[in-house]
């Protein structure tokens, strides 16, 4: 569930992660689900729908969001500011960001969003999965968007199966040398907490991993 503790603000689960106290009810797992499906799709893909504009890089008001879901979804007739701040707060893969009563989502748009205001990407290595039959149009095409906007890329080896297994049993891994690709002028940014996006990388970038680590050794590179 969601729910607020007075003292460390809002967190997901029955108790407060930081005092193991028992805070104030938001939100049940399933309207948490559903709220978040709703906001998304109104974030990244049909605004319009809600009857909300959102502005050239993607930010909304969350007042006019909210006050536009309550008018639309009658089991969120309840649906407060609060809500959506919480929720977006406290989202695992953090999809959203919040600046002075507005919300946006960071990655995964099919509408027209200018993100070039994301912070820079700081890593040297960037993991994309792909199915056997990718592999060798993207070691000679290179990545290109395909039902998103943008190109979406993962920070470790562990979110890049995670993503690939939703398409295929057996991902196929690529290594990107993201240092080199922004050296050479390809913008990458950060967008979620493992999710980095970028308009396209070139194949002289890309390269199989060969060798998957164990579960441990994934781990310790992690941490």
């Amino acid at each position: 569930m969601l729910a607020e503790c007075k003292e460390h603000g809002y967190y997901r689960g029955k108790v407060c992660p930081v005092c193991k106290k028992e805070g104030k009810f938001l939100m049940s797992d399933r309207e948490v689900k559903k709220l978040s499906s709703i906001l998304i799709g109104i974030l990244r893909h049909f605004p319009q729908q809600f009857g909300i504009k959102l502005d050239s890089h993607g930010w909304g008001s969350i007042d006019e969001i909210c006050e536009a879901i309550r008018n639309k979804i009658d089991r969120f007739y309840w649906l407060r500011k609060r809500h959506i701040v919480a929720l977006a707060l406290t989202d695992e893969k953090g999809r959203y960001q919040l600046n002075q009563g507005r919300i946006r989502a960071t990655y995964a748009h099919t509408i027209e969003v200018d993100l070039s205001d994301l912070p820079k990407a700081d890593v040297d290595v960037l993991y994309y999965p792909v199915t056997e039959e990718e592999v060798e149009i993207i070691m000679e095409q290179g990545i290109l968007p395909t039902d998103r906007n943008k190109v979406h890329l993962s920070g470790s080896i562990e979110k890049a199966m995670e993503a690939g297994k939703i398409r295929t049993e057996n991902p196929v891994i690529l290594k990107i040398d993201a240092k080199k690709a922004m050296e050479e002028g390809i913008d990458i940014r950060k967008a979620g907490k493992d999710v980095y996006i970028a308009d396209e990388i070139d194949a002289k970038y890309i390269s199989i991993l060969e060798e998957l680590p164990s579960n441990e050794e994934s781990k310790q590179k992690e941490n």
